[in-house]
């Protein structure tokens, strides 16, 4: 940054110009370096009478961070402007990702508000579906119907060995069932045939 640039930077703050509206009359100075310029002029909300100021206040660590970046990129050494490049690169990059960020949750807030009637919409004709029922009775309903059905496979699996007929499919026996009930050994298992 020039020194005319600083100049008209700081006209401007003392006249209550936004960081947005000088970078926008000076693009060469970014909105950083115009925090940096209000920061050690005594012209952000902090130094001015309240309401006077459309500046943030800075904290002035970053305040003298942002005035060292925008000495590096004036710097005659080549070392300090490349190091000052590298640095405004990274800045900038964190900024886009920043406004990316921004922008995905942006997005994100807009599906699931649109999402939200579909959602209520699936649930209404799931209940429909299911003659009035929530979709938690089914659920449960369904998850008794599938431990019910283990432990038969478990009393088929274990009936066989035993001798005792009892099918692949259908309910089982009552005398199996009585078999399994006292498989401890509380009641003789009855020997069956074929």
């Amino acid at each position: 940054m020039n020194d005319t640039d600083r100049a008209i930077v700081i006209e401007r703050l003392k006249q209550g110009c936004s960081a947005d509206a000088i970078h926008a009359e000076v693009g060469d100075v970014s909105v950083g370096e115009i925090a940096a310029i209000a920061e050690s002029e005594g012209l952000t909300q902090a130094h001015r009478k309240a309401g006077t100021s459309q500046i943030p206040d800075v904290d002035p660590q970053l305040a003298r961070a942002l005035g060292a970046l925008a000495w590096g990129e004036n710097s005659h050494t080549a070392r300090i402007r490349n190091l000052a490049a590298r640095i405004r690169a990274g800045l900038n990059e964190l900024e886009q990702l920043h406004r990316d960020a921004a922008a995905i949750e942006k997005e994100e807030r807009e599906v699931a508000e649109a999402a939200q009637p579909l959602t209520k919409a699936q649930a209404k004709l799931r209940r429909l579906k299911n003659g009035g029922k929530s979709t938690k009775q089914t659920a449960s309903a369904s998850g008794q119907s599938l431990d019910a059905k283990r432990q038969r496979d478990q009393i088929r699996a274990w009936a066989r060995p035993q001798g005792m007929a009892v099918s692949q499919v259908g309910s089982i026996p009552k005398d199996v069932m009585d078999a399994w009930n006292n498989r401890d050994g509380k009641a003789a298992v009855p020997a069956q045939t074929g």
